[in-house]
């Protein structure tokens, strides 16, 4: 699936910098899958930080569980920052831009398991403690994403606070404008 990235040809519009292949990596954060008995921690940190929030522990653990999708940020050895991700296959992302993809609930048979490729990424709740740099982390992220299996995934989010859309807007994410279902969604390309 593309984002509309332009062509650099001659008479056309330049092409769209991928601002998520610039971002650095934090030296002293590590980013991934996060363990079994990290997961309560890591639902707090997201419960804190993220308004509304709503999905039950037991379908954190179950995605988890499923797909390796949720991603612990570490400094020092302590979580400072949660990655919770939908790691979707075709099905995942056809049901995620018709509208029917359940946010609280996601249906298991919507979402790549571990190892199998990924067809697009879902920022499913993002969130970071003071004061890590949230740039620095998305950075060693999408490091982490550089793996075969998520090297061409698009991500798509629902930006949810003020930081959230100026992180979005930041990182050229863009709204997706299929249908009214869609309301609130927005994608970037990785510029695989």
């Amino acid at each position: 699936m593309s984002s509309g990235l332009t062509s650099s040809a001659p008479g056309a519009a330049p092409a769209r910098r991928c601002r998520l292949a610039e971002l650095p990596a934090g030296r002293n954060l590590e980013v991934r899958p996060a363990s079994s008995m990290e997961l309560p921690d890591l639902a707090d940190l997201l419960l804190e930080k993220i308004p509304g929030l709503v999905a039950p522990f037991s379908s954190f653990a179950r995605v988890h569980s499923h797909s390796k999708s949720i991603f612990s940020v570490i400094n020092g050895g302590s979580i400072v920052g949660c990655f919770a991700c939908l790691h979707l296959n075709d099905r995942g992302l056809e049901r995620l831009l018709e509208g029917s993809l359940s946010m609280t609930e996601p249906d298991l048979s919507c979402l790549a398991e571990s190892g199998e490729p990924a067809e697009a990424i879902y920022a499913w709740a993002w969130a970071m403690r003071p004061p890590t740099n949230g740039i620095k982390a998305m950075g060693s992220f999408m490091a982490w994403l550089e793996r075969h299996q998520f090297a061409a995934a698009e991500i798509y989010g629902r930006p949810a606070t003020d930081k959230g859309f100026g992180f979005a807007r930041n990182l050229d994410f863009q709204p997706v404008k299929n249908t009214m279902k869609n309301q609130g969604l927005w994608v970037t390309s990785r510029c695989a």
